[in-house]
């Protein structure tokens, strides 16, 4: 998902940059793509972090990091699931979410410029989502394994920081 993401980011700022002085009038989209990119340079750090810190917490709470020997965790763990649908939300670009905003702004300027781009790119927004739903789907949903009944939330510190994360993520969205 790194890969793809800076993917949007350089989109953006590439656009941007390449129409930015162009004479047919197309300097407002490069604006816009650049703004595009450089917000979604913000929304990623945040978002990202949060699905770290939501893996790693998943990782403590049940020791495991094979995705294929997961499931059931959100009856355990729903901070941490709520948290790591709000991330996968915003990465995923689903609205309202701050992620949808960066993402529009890109596919918007982009497709003014060079339509197929922007297809290529909304392409990938849909297979993020489509790996995010089958995360969340694997590790939280399902039935409980017998394994992990013994399997709590994780330490107050742990959810502070993933908060403070979701906080953000969800100001970014409003503003």
């Amino acid at each position: 998902h790194s890969v793809s993401q800076v993917g949007y980011m350089l989109l953006g700022l590439g656009v941007g940059m390449l129409v930015l002085t162009d004479a047919r009038g197309m300097a407002e989209y490069g604006f816009t793509a650049i703004k595009g990119g450089m917000f979604h340079i913000f929304n990623y750090t945040m978002y990202k972090a949060l699905l770290f810190l939501a893996a790693g917490a998943v990782y403590y709470a049940t020791g495991k990091r094979d995705l294929n020997e997961l499931g059931g965790l959100a009856r355990r763990m729903p901070f941490t699931t709520g948290m790591f649908v709000i991330a996968a939300a915003a990465i995923s670009g689903l609205p309202p979410f701050n992620g949808f905003v960066s993402k529009l702004l890109i596919y918007e300027s982009v497709f003014a410029v060079h339509p197929a781009l922007a297809v290529v790119a909304l392409v990938t927004s849909v297979l993020t989502l489509a790996s995010f739903v089958k995360v969340f789907q694997t590790a939280f949903l399902g039935p409980e394994k017998s394994s992990f009944t013994a399997v709590r939330e994780v330490p107050a510190g742990m959810l502070f920081g993933m908060g403070v994360l979701t906080v953000a993520v969800l100001v970014a969205t409003l503003f």
